[in-house]
């Protein structure tokens, strides 16, 4: 084998940290679990689904957030308009929905209908709205960086589903399924 060169030693090294920190910065974010179910009932009303991943049956900060929909054409022709809610360091996009803090219990409700213990902030109309998209989500109870519970719909999509589908992560599965999905996410 040949002298390892300054050269040599200086890109194995600048290879060696680039890794370290792409590694680093990846492991920041929290993984995606299929924890977070929607299914429709017998009477076409639609429920949340929260299964926790510890063994107190404990989630963080779980929420529906609704937001409007916005086409690719009215955002191309509102540029200026869009620069400025940039700028904007109050700028939050509006949500309907609801919206807790600090944990609670995993539990299936209608979806609009959180435990009335969770003191629920609610925002707007609390049905399905056309032209929103929403995401139902909570947190990990223990460490919100290890992992997050997430599905996101529309009226549209929960319209087009079986009474007992379960739309999570994964897309439409059945009840079983998802229960088993969650188990094996823990």
């Amino acid at each position: 084998m040949g002298a390892w060169t300054g050269t040599t030693v200086r890109v194995c090294l600048a290879s060696a940290l680039s890794s370290a920190i792409m590694l680093s910065t990846a492991g920041c974010s929290p993984e995606l679990r299929p924890l977070v179910g929607v299914y429709v009932d017998q009477q076409g009303t639609a429920h949340a689904l929260l299964r926790a991943c510890d063994d107190d049956g404990r989630v963080r900060g779980p929420w529906l957030h609704g937001t409007v929909v916005r086409a690719e054409d009215d955002e191309a022709t509102s540029d200026e308009a869009a620069s400025d809610e940039a700028s904007s360091d109050e700028a939050e996009e509006p949500w309907i929905g609801w919206d807790t803090r600090g944990l609670r219990q995993a539990a299936d409700f209608p979806l609009f209908a959180p435990p009335a213990q969770w003191a629920a902030e609610t925002r707007g109309p609390q049905t399905l709205q056309p032209g929103y998209s929403y995401e139902l989500a909570f947190a990990d109870p223990d460490d919100s960086y290890v992992y997050n519970g997430s599905v996101t719909f529309d009226a549209r999509r929960i319209a087009g589903m079986s009474a007992g589908e379960v739309l999570n992560l994964d897309g439409v599965v059945t009840r079983e399924a998802f229960e088993e999905a969650t188990r094996k996410a823990c």
